[in-house]
């Protein structure tokens, strides 16, 4: 009996300490609930990034435009009279020099005949007061008298004959008649108009480039040109215009092609294509650009501590599958998705794009 009270003791005993236990050690039944959760880690945003790297890229610009004469010179009369031949025909070739028009002599050979006349006669007299003055015989003031009217009848004569000259109207460059409204019977005044003369070797191709890339287009580098017509020639830029079209804010260059056979034609549309020198850019595609609160455009850069950061692009150019840009590091990890969710400085969780997940 006295054994049965000392178990029903020591377990009454031990049923309170078991009991007092948390007091005793000074830990709560709430913060040890509390401890397991202060343990957890931060989760943190998963965002998908890509390495990219900068390549040299050669860009090309490209503009329309039309071919054009490098001459076009009028071919005008002298003097005046009717045309009496036209001897080629509207989008014929000639050479300098060739006759276009050739108008009629109507007095001018009687008047030819006269001041030849004249100046024979003013001659003799001359040669004749000369030697009598040698002897004496004649003043100073006749032989004066006698040689300004021999020089007036050369003079006479000159004139007739330079205007007998322009009778012949002819081709002041090589090139092609591509206007003749003087035939046959016409009467031209003098500056009437014989034809009109373009000279297509070399031929020119005139286009408008913007202000974005005219500092790279300089006189002298090589371009190609592609006509409507077919032909794709090389040719060198001869002319830069100093002055923008306030309109379009454009400036007109010149590119000089070869045209020996005169194969190509004058008001052609033509594709002009300049080779810019080489440019570091990275190849992205459009879905990684973001607009900052400036409203400038750039990309999320993942620094090497994972925290984001948005660093403004410059676009240089755009193609079917992606846009090149400057302005980044030669080799840098872009967010590519979760990009717009993410703040600068914002320490993420990347998950690098595979080649699947690229597809």
């Amino acid at each position: 009996m006295r054994k049965s009270y000392i178990w029903a003791t020591a377990i009454t005993i031990g049923l309170g300490l078991w009991m007092a236990s948390p007091y005793l050690t000074g830990a709560s039944t709430s913060e040890q609930a509390i401890a397991p959760e202060a343990a957890a880690p931060e989760k943190l945003f998963k965002v998908r990034v890509k390495a990219f790297t900068a390549i040299p890229r050669v860009a090309v610009v490209t503009a329309n435009g039309v071919t054009a004469a490098s001459k076009r010179v009028d071919a005008r009369a002298r003097t005046s009279g009717t045309v009496m031949e036209s001897l080629f025909s509207q989008g014929r070739s000639v050479k300098a020099g060739d006759v276009l028009c050739k108008l009629d002599m109507a007095s001018r050979e009687a008047d030819l005949a006269q001041a030849k006349a004249s100046l024979a006669s003013a001659k003799r007299d001359f040669e004749a007061t000369q030697k009598l003055a040698k002897e004496s015989y004649a003043t100073k003031a006749k032989l004066s008298s006698d040689r300004a009217r021999l020089d007036a009848a050369q003079a006479v004569l000159a004139s007739i004959e330079t205007d007998i000259g322009y009778l012949e109207i002819k081709a002041p460059v090589d090139g092609v008649l591509i206007e003749k409204p003087a035939e046959a019977g016409t009467l031209l005044a003098v500056g009437g108009l014989c034809a009109t003369v373009s000279k297509l070797d070399p031929l020119l191709v005139a286009v408008q480039i913007s202000e974005t890339y005219i500092p790279y287009v300089v006189e002298g580098m090589t371009a190609k040109a592609r006509l409507a017509t077919g032909e794709a020639v090389d040719g060198k830029v001869s002319f830069i215009s100093k002055t923008a079209d306030l309109a379009t804010r454009t400036f007109k260059v010149e590119l000089e092609v070869a045209n020996p056979s005169e194969r190509m034609r004058e008001g052609v549309t033509t594709e002009l294509s300049v080779g810019l020198s080489p440019q570091l850019a990275q190849k992205l595609p459009g879905s990684v650009l973001i607009l900052n609160d400036a409203g400038k455009f750039g990309v999320r850069v993942l620094n090497a501590d994972d925290t984001t950061q948005f660093t403004p692009v410059e676009v240089i150019a755009q193609d079917t599958d992606g846009m090149w840009v400057t302005g980044l590091a030669s080799s840098v990890k872009l967010v590519v998705l979760g990009q717009d969710y993410v703040r600068d400085g914002e320490k993420v969780e990347p998950v690098v794009e595979t080649a699947e997940a690229a597809q």
